[in-house]
């Protein structure tokens, strides 16, 4: 289940004890934006400027 509000990239990185300025370092490195590293890093899906956790796949 998603919560109501989704997170601001800073309080998802501070939630996941994640570095904030690192992260963007990396991305850079990497030709991204810290954005696109962010999500493909933890998983968590960014819409309208805040992430939601991933959805989870029900199980057959």
């Amino acid at each position: 289940m998603q919560p109501s509000t989704g997170l601001r990239q800073r309080e998802l990185c501070k939630k996941l004890g994640l570095d904030y300025r690192l992260l963007a370092t990396q991305a850079k490195e990497q030709g991204i934006s810290t954005h696109a590293y962010i999500q493909q890093l933890t998983g968590w899906i960014l819409r309208n400027e805040l992430y939601y956790p991933p959805e989870k796949k029900e199980r057959r």
